[in-house]
């Protein structure tokens, strides 16, 4: 039941980060400030990319099962968030209304990096704990 409710909120998701990324904001959302330097749309870019490892992590644990495995399921989820990042900022460079930006794709890559480094050290710990237990 769990492993179901965990790939349903993967979908979800997933459907939640298109949406964001292809329907027509202009007017609506002023992304044009800075936060410390840094374009507000590419802090969206890099908090709609962020959860894309947590979520995978979460509902697919059969492919993250070994220490192995794990580090092989990490770069794989990396990978496939860049290229669904690259896919999206190609589809938004034909859209008309929205623009194809590289620098988009580099704050994707940074959110899935974040993410996926983070889950390393909570594995990390988790493995630790487990050994100690045992």
């Amino acid at each position: 039941m769990r492993g179901k409710l965990f790939k349903i909120l993967f979908f979800i998701y997933l459907t939640g980060l298109c949406f964001c990324c292809f329907w027509n904001f202009r007017g609506s959302i002023g992304l044009d400030n800075d936060l410390w330097g840094i374009r507000m749309d590419k802090v969206v870019h890099f908090l709609l990319f962020f959860p894309l490892p947590i979520v995978s992590y979460m509902a697919f644990p059969h492919l993250r099962n070994t220490s192995g495995r794990y580090l092989k399921f990490s770069i794989l989820s990396v990978a496939a968030g860049v290229l669904l990042g690259a896919v999206i900022e190609l589809i938004q460079g034909w859209s008309g209304y929205r623009s194809c930006d590289m620098a988009d794709l580099l704050a994707d890559f940074c959110g899935l990096v974040s993410a996926a480094l983070l889950l390393q050290v909570y594995e990390a710990f988790i493995r630790r704990k487990r050994r100690k237990t045992a």
